[in-house]
């Protein structure tokens, strides 16, 4: 497993309070990752823990950060609804690996409606007037 950094004992210290004043099904989620390590998806994106979201239902989400430091991506995003159970512990980008962004976010803001088009042509169409508009369904 990598770590992206290495705490202090502050810092561990204080994520083992975090972690313990959570409720339960939080905390049995948290207590398996830690913040400073990185973390593979399915798809082989590597992703930082940014939150824990507990469901009505009791389930746990966690809400991950894609970023260019780990990956070669068009642009960084943060993903929410996330299963704990499909990331994995990885590690670091070996030193030739590709990682980047494509896009800067005032690129991806100005360039939003075509992104959405490229990106789920099965949802979205772009209208005359250049703009995205969700398909309509049958």
């Amino acid at each position: 497993m990598a770590r992206i950094f290495n705490p202090s004992p502050e810092q561990e210290e204080g994520w083992r309070e975090f972690v313990q004043s959570r409720p339960e099904s939080v905390r049995l989620v948290a207590a398996r990752f830690e913040p400073w390590s990185l973390y593979r998806l399915p798809n082989g994106q590597r992703v930082t823990i940014m939150s824990f979201g507990e469901q009505e239902d009791g389930t746990v989400t966690l809400r991950v950060a894609v970023t260019a430091e780990f990956n070669a991506v068009l642009f960084e995003r943060q993903v929410f609804g996330i299963n704990p159970d499909d990331l994995t512990s990885c590690d670091l980008p070996s030193p030739d690996e590709r990682v980047g962004s494509m896009l800067t976010e005032v690129e991806v803001v100005e360039n939003l409606d075509a992104l959405r088009v490229m990106g789920r042509p099965d949802l979205w169409v772009m209208n005359a007037d250049g703009h995205a508009i969700l398909r309509e369904t049958p």
